[in-house]
Formats: structure tokens, sequence, C-alpha cells
């Protein structure tokens, strides 16, 4: 490939000169050249400024596909990850650095943690894979921190958590207003081992691990998706008693004030909403339908059902001089749906007691709908004909004057914390748990909470720019961007960077973060 002149003689005797960007090829075993680009006329004084420009690019792929060459040949180049510090660290620099700073932690201890929260998001292990993972980042600031560097912050990150919070929650308290809401559910994890024993204990497990200790776990949300805070609680804690401590750990450190707080029908107690009604803080929950009176009542109520929204319907329900009003949901899909998973577990209960067989029938759900008498079991038609009205609907319980439809879109949001749960544990893994310490325990659950926020943040900022794409792929895309640091064999130093993926280009955009040249000598 070569550059050429091009004389074209014009109709009034004068010669014009072209410059063409010309290759050469065989064509039936005989040389012949094709015309690539014609660059312009050698009168234009356009032409110079064009034609630098084409050089200097030239120049750099050219510098780019030599230090590749070399990079094949030089066995001790270095590889290192580049792409996920430059965003993770960006987000980190902007929210919870300058937070863990004015809560005291020194420069190498902010350090540490920011390590352990880019471990967790890049290739999740132990502190000690944490510590060599340290040396396989480039541009982050971890060449002079030690193992016990990671372990000792633990610590002091477990007694600051509820100092960073509160700096957190206080320095995004414009996003709540007195009609919004916060999101509140619990899950457990569990540890290896007998400690500690202060936290661990047995329990319910989510994760199906009733033969390890568990630890107790709530997380609060925004009506975005977006981090407030987390309690750590024994495993052994019923999750009304998890709600009593979040509303105390919300109003008293926090300072929560009139933000809804809505949450699913296991927190819900008597006890509980009295609690916030004494906080002053309105609530939206679900109440529970079977063995509950007050729900019992709201479904017997008659009234129609309004459309909000595709299989959501509803219909308010008050009572004079109530507290609260109900709003009773109905998804049309599921009223089919459990029809259909009644009518085939009272087919399977017919069976076994046609059978003579009633062994496994009083377990599990399918015991409501048999009735025990001295001579063996039968089906409770009754019950199973009052169950039928329960398809499909869940009852919601509020002390706000939010509009109907409203409270029902509201309270459809819970399924973040859902999500988050399973962020927390997959892909973060915040079990299974190693340490003996509860320090340490809840240092290492901070470190996920705060990893998770990471995360949350960067979807936000990506919403706001419409992303439409596969977020799974763009952390993968971040994590494939490395810095290639060699030697060219003349005595300089390079920087190659890999090329960004387009799954990966919309955190840099979202961030405003502009990519580093593919190509930069260091010396």
């Amino acid at each position: 490939m070569f550059i050429r002149e091009k004389k074209r003689r014009n109709q009034d005797g004068s010669v014009t000169v072209y410059l063409q960007l010309v290759e050469n090829r065989r064509v039936d075993g005989k040389t012949r050249q094709r015309v690539l680009a014609t660059l312009g006329r050698t009168d234009d004084p356009r032409l110079r400024s064009g034609l630098g420009s084409l050089v200097e690019t030239a120049s750099r792929y050219a510098e780019i596909e030599r230090l590749r060459i070399r990079l094949t040949e030089q066995a001790q180049a270095q590889t290192r990850i580049w792409g996920a510090q430059l965003v993770w660290g960006r987000l980190w620099s902007e929210t919870f650095a300058p937070i863990l700073s004015d809560a005291g932690f020194s420069d190498r201890q902010v350090n540490a943690v920011y390590l352990m929260v880019l471990h967790r998001l890049v290739d999740p292990g132990s502190k000690c894979a944490a510590f060599r993972f340290a040396d396989d980042v480039y541009g982050a600031p971890f060449d002079r921190l030690e193992l016990h560097d990671l372990y000792r912050t633990l610590d002091r990150l477990a007694a600051a958590k509820a100092t960073i919070e509160a700096r957190w929650f206080a320095g995004h308290r414009d996003l709540f207003t007195d009609t919004d809401l916060l999101y509140f559910d619990t899950t457990s994890t569990y540890v290896e081992g007998s400690r500690p024993e202060e936290l661990a204990a047995f329990g319910y497990s989510r994760d199906h691990r009733g033969d390890r200790r568990q630890v107790g776990l709530g997380v609060v949300l925004t009506r975005e998706g977006l981090p407030v805070a987390h309690v750590i609680l024994p495993g052994n804690t019923a999750d009304p008693a998890a709600f009593r401590v979040a509303i105390e750990y919300l109003r008293e450190t926090l300072g929560v004030g009139r933000v809804m707080l809505c949450c699913d029908r296991g927190m819900v107690s008597e006890e509980n909403l009295q609690a916030l009604r004494d906080a002053g803080m309105p609530y939206l929950v679900a109440t529970k339908l079977r063995r509950n009176k007050a729900a019992q009542t709201v479904l017997s109520q008659p009234g129609r059902y309004h459309v909000v929204a595709d299989n959501l319907e509803v219909k308010e329900v008050t009572f004079p001089d109530a507290a609260d009003r109900y709003i009773v949901c109905r998804n049309p899909e599921a009223v089919e749906t459990d029809r259909q998973e009644r009518e085939a577990i009272v087919a399977a209960l017919a069976t076994k007691l046609a059978s003579g067989s009633v062994n496994g029938l009083l377990r599990g759900a399918a015991r409501r709908y048999v009735r025990t008498q001295a001579g063996g079991a039968t089906l409770d038609r009754a019950k199973i004909e009052a169950d039928a009205r329960y398809d499909g609907k869940w009852v919601l319980r509020t002390n706000t004057d939010l509009p109907t439809a409203e409270a029902a879109m509201a309270y459809k949001g819970l399924w973040q914390v859902e999500q988050a749960f399973r962020t927390l544990k997959t892909p973060l893994e915040l079990r299974p748990i190693y340490h003996w310490t509860e320090q340490r325990v809840r240092g290492h659950i901070t470190v996920c909470f705060l990893a998770f926020t990471l995360r949350q943040i960067l979807k936000q900022r990506l919403a706001e720019r419409s992303f439409g794409g596969s977020f799974v792929e763009l952390v993968e895309g971040l994590s494939r961007v490395r810095a290639v640091l060699l030697d060219d064999g003349n005595g300089h130093r390079y920087r190659l960077r890999d090329e960004i993926p387009a799954a990966a280009m919309p955190a840099f955009q979202a961030l405003k973060i502009v990519p580093p040249r593919r190509v930069e000598r260091l010396d």
C-alpha cells in the first residue's frame, strides 16, 4: 500500500495533480493497482493538514502493531486488570472514599476497604485471595498494603458501620420526600464452623443449609433500588423482631423521619405497626390472609376491582374509625394458577387416601385440606372450597393517603430487595463465611454491602442514559480490559490498553470517563 500522484489534464491545457492511496494486488498472475481512496488535490491547502492527521493515525496504529509483535516475543510482559478499576474506582472515589476519610479512616484503611470491595465486584474470594488480587490490578493504590491490613480494617469497618451509613444517607437525603418509600426485607446466610457464638445461631435457612449456623441480614432500599442501610442479626432472630431492630436503627441512627416503609407480611405484627405509628413513620405492608380475622373480613367485603396494570386489579376497603386503609389486590393469571395447583394437590391427596396411605399427608400446605378422625383421614371439602377465595389475592394495609393504584404499584417494587439478596449471594458471594469473630463477620458483610451499593449506583447512572444492554455482559467486558506493560527492547517502557468491548463502553460514557490511549510511552 502506498501513495501516488495522479495527473489529469484539463480542457484548458492545465494539469491537476491528485494524491491517491493505492494497493498492489495479483490478478491472473499479474500485478494490478487498485485505488483505495483519492486523498485530494495537491494545490488544495487543506490537503496538508489532512495528510498530517492521516500520517499521525497511521503511525499510531503502526506503533501498536509493532508493540504487539514485540509482546508476542516478550515472555515477561505484564498484564493487569484496568477497565474494572477505572470504572469502579471512579465510583468509589465519588462515594465511599470521602465518607470513610471523614469517618476517621486512614488512607491505608480506605485503600484496604476499596481492595476488598473491588475484589468482590471482579473476582470474589477469601481475604488472602483479595491480597493476591491486588498485584493483578493496574492504577490502584494497593502496593503498600499487607494482608494484616485487610483483617484489621474489617474490625474498623464493623465498628464504623453506623457512622458510614448515616453519612451515606445524609448525603442523599434530597432523594427522600414525604411521599417516598423505603423497602425492607430479611434473608439469612451461613458461617462455616461454630463461631462467632454471639452472632451465629441455628435458625431458618433461606439457603436450605439448616446444617450450618445462620446469620440474619436485613436490607433497606429506596424506590429506585439504591441501598440505604443494612442490619446484621443473630441467625435465630424472627422476622418481626428483625423489623423492630430495623425501625429503631432507621429512626435513631439514620434519622429517617416521614419516609414510608414497605415490607412483606412476614414482618408484620401489631406491635411493629404501633412502633411505626409511634415513630410517626408511614407504612405500606402486606398482611397474612389465613388465620387472620381482619384480612378475612376485608376479603368478604363487596366491591368492584379496578384494573391498574397488566395482571393487577385493586379495590379499597375501609372501616369506620379504623386507623388503616386496606387494599385488596388480585392477579387474574395467578387466580387460575392457584386454582390449578389446588386441584392437583387435592387429586393427589384423594389418590393417597383411596390407597389407605396417610403418611406425609399432614405435612406442608396440603395438611389444611385433610381432616383427621379416629378411623383415618378424609378430605375437608369445606376448607378446600373456602381456600378458593384466596386465589391470586393479597391484602395491603397502610396508614397513608396514597392513592390505591399507586400503593399497589409501590408494593410490587418489593421484588428489588429479593434481587438484592440474590446479587449479594451471587455474584458477590456473601457466603460462605469463614471468619471466627463477630467483628470480622460484620465487616465482611459490610464489604459485600458496599460492593452491592456501587453496582446499584452504576445501574442507576446507566438507566439515566436509557441503557438497554446486559449489565452482566457490561461487567464482564470491564474485566477484559487490561493494561499491558512491556519493554520495547530499546530501553523504553510502554503501556498498551486492550480494546474496550462494545458491551462495556456504556459504563465509561455514563461516568464520563475518557478511555486512556491505546498506547502510551511511560518514560
